[in-house]
């Protein structure tokens, strides 16, 4: 939808989330997370709380201290995974203990273990059952829950056949790869801490819509970003890039031989990473809706995409004109919005019941209406509850295109807008943050904010629209793996303070760096829960206050202009190194604004001693700063090179009441 105003790879994945997995829990351990408990006084089972338990994200529903020692992985452990157990969870249970230092021998049973070994069972409920009762909480209550639950897992720890022993028990296939997940962050000093972990997802859908205007993703960055959302634990890509030709614009064309390939390699990352591939043809801009040949045309387009392995499907109308166009459905229909409602309610349904019904395993079919947010009622939207198919589910933006706050009442009206009487439509939340394609000068690193915590009673889902920027989009799709796995329990000063110290990795400059970083990168349309620039205010504040006192001021302002300056040198170094990449020209531009902060200072202490040398000297260096930082520099698609703007509001304000503060020589 529209925000505007108007092979190698493989291995480099892998690699980073080995390496990741040992990052979250030593920066957690660093920032203090590690004993806070998980437990919620409003949530599941209870109010039992507990300390030492590893800080988990998404925040699990129940999580406590465990039974026993820690399970050592660090010498001989059985990974045992019975027949049929789901192998990417059995090969990244594997990578694990092989990164942890110790050797993995995957067996499908455990007869008569050898003397100081450790054993990690993984498996479904039926598989696993036996090390459960063994482990003495097969008839714990919130494992009962976990287990009984699309998506659940728990884990236990213990001693079984005379051994160490951790148990990861699904509900499903996904809730054994989620279990996997969560075992990566409760890894400590080459151990399994001893907890007790039930779990489940209270949003059926939960992930990320490639839907943005401008430079679609590559390939790589795709296959990245699949693999980050299923180590956060979400199960969903939409596929919908708007400047992809076959999807909109030729629409009717299939596939080449070499764009089917790298489909496929796309479906095949996310099956193997539990996430689903839903693909979206947008064929608004021009369908006849009554036309039979167009309607095969959609069918055989998606005929080509099921063959490949997709199995989710979305009909995206748009961002299309808001009438009836062609002849043949002005006279089919007639003219005016509630006949294009009639007319794509047809069309939709014929999709749904020529392709979708009758194919195994295929999820039900989801649209994006015309006129997609705000949740009162209209002509439009009362015809198309009335004549779409009440299982076909509607994707929805809340009451904006780009909504500031979405509501479970909100929700739950648009739900019965979109429905028919006593038969709410099923919605999936399109959330446009942290989408920068109307604003392509900007980026959007704050947190997820302003979405009710119980959002899941109203909806399906939620998939956040991400930046035309894809590393730069996985704090906010952190966050929102965060929001969809547990509302209730998602904080959205902690969920970032992990995301970013997951991407940044242990180094402490580096970490400072990008918080500095991000901290530029807080305004979202000026809403008053995401300020610009909130540290660096803090300090200019500081620095004034101290300055206009005729005190010395302290070097906090000053410090964080020298770290703005290394940050082309710093951000690099992140564990995730394509952040640095995709925010290069802000990252400039940040270096070029910190010299003139620093620069600025030292031209107000040169007039205040009287050196009027020194004086100018950095007066033209402020000006040469400014001048750079001002430059054009990041390309974009369609709007040709743009200037990066970071918290210009606090960093262009000191320098300019410096520069008033010592009027030139």
């Amino acid at each position: 939808m529209n925000t505007a105003p108007a092979g190698s790879g493989t291995k480099r994945r892998r690699s980073l989330l080995l390496m990741v997995a040992g990052l979250l829990a030593a920066a957690l351990v660093a920032a203090g997370w590690f004993a806070v408990s998980r437990e919620r006084p409003d949530g599941p089972g209870g109010a039992e709380v507990s300390t030492g338990v590893p800080s988990i994200f998404p925040v699990p529903q129940h999580a406590r201290l465990g039974n026993g020692a820690p399970v050592p992985i660090t010498g001989h452990v059985y990974v045992v995974a019975p027949a049929g157990t789901d192998q990417a969870s059995t090969a990244a249970v594997r990578d694990l203990v092989a990164a942890s230092g110790g050797t993995a021998e995957v067996v499908t049973a455990l007869p008569s273990p050898q003397e100081g070994s450790s054993a990690i069972h993984l498996g479904t409920e039926s598989a696993v059952g036996p090390v459960l009762k063994a482990l003495q909480v097969d008839g714990d209550s919130s494992v009962r829950d976990a287990l009984g639950r699309a998506e659940g897992y728990s884990i236990a720890t213990g001693q079984s056949d005379g051994i160490p022993t951790a148990v990861l028990a699904g509900r499903d296939d996904d809730g054994v790869f989620h279990a996997v997940q969560t075992l990566r962050q409760v890894l400590k000093d080459g151990a399994v801490a001893p907890v007790q972990v039930s779990d489940w997802p209270l949003m059926e859908t939960r992930g990320v819509i490639e839907g943005f205007y401008g430079t679609p993703w590559s390939h790589e960055a795709r296959l990245d970003v699949i693999e980050f959302a299923g180590s956060q634990k979400m199960n969903t890509y939409i596929y919908s890039p708007k400047d992809d030709p076959l999807l909109r614009d030729k629409w009717r064309e299939l596939y080449s031989d070499r764009e089917l390939s790298e489909l496929r390699e796309l479906i095949d990352a996310a099956a193997a990473n539990h996430v689903r591939f839903s693909y979206a043809l947008s064929p608004g801009i021009d369908v006849c809706y009554s036309r039979e040949a167009d309607l095969e045309d959609a069918v055989a387009k998606l005929e080509s995409l099921y063959s490949l392995g997709v199995r989710s499907f979305v009909i995206p109308l748009d961002d299309i004109a808001t009438k009836v166009q062609c002849a043949e459905d002005l006279r089919e229909f007639g003219a005016g919005q509630v006949n294009l409602a009639k007319a794509q309610a047809s069309f939709v349904n014929d999709v749904n019941a020529k392709f979708i019904s009758g194919k195994a395993g295929v999820l039900p079919l989801e649209t994006v209406p015309t006129f997609y947010n705000g949740s009162g009622s209209t002509p439009y939207k009362k015809e198309l509850g009335r004549a779409l198919n009440p299982e076909i589910v509607v994707q929805w933006t809340g009451e904006d295109v780009v909504s500031h706050r979405i509501t479970t009442k909100s929700a739950e009206t648009a739900g019965d807008t979109y429905g028919s009487p006593g038969k709410p439509r099923s919605l999936v939340i399109w959330d446009n943050y942290p989408v920068t394609d109307f604003s392509q000068d900007h980026l959007f690193l704050a947190p997820v904010i302003g979405r009710d915590a119980d959002l899941h009673r109203s909806i399906k889902g939620i998939v956040t629209n991400p930046m035309i920027q894809p590393y730069l989009s996985l704090p906010a799709i952190f966050n929102y793996a965060d929001l969809s796995w547990n509302g209730p329990a998602y904080k959205p000063g902690p969920s970032m303070d992990a995301a970013l110290s997951l991407l940044a990795g242990p180094d402490p400059e580096v970490r400072a760096a990008v918080r500095a970083f991000v901290d530029l990168n807080q305004d979202w349309q000026d809403d008053e829960l995401t300020p610009s620039a909130p540290e660096l205010r803090r300090d200019v504040d500081q620095f004034w206050s101290e300055y206009d006192a005729g005190k010395s001021p302290s070097a906090a302002l000053r410090n964080r202009a020298g770290l703005l300056q290394k940050l082309p040198t710093l951000l690099p170094r992140m564990a995730e190194p394509g952040f640095a990449q995709d925010g290069t020209a802000w990252i400039a531009a940040a270096s070029e604004y910190g010299r003139g902060v620093e620069e600025a200072i030292t031209m107000l202490e040169a007039a205040k001693r009287e050196d009027t040398q020194a004086a100018t000297a950095a007066r033209s260096a402020v000006e040469g700063a400014l001048k750079t930082a001002g430059a054009k520099t990041q390309p974009t698609l369609e709007l040709g090179v743009v200037t990066p703007v970071l918290g210009n509001d606090e960093l262009a304000a000191f320098i300019e009441r410096a520069l008033q503060r010592v009027p030139a020589a």
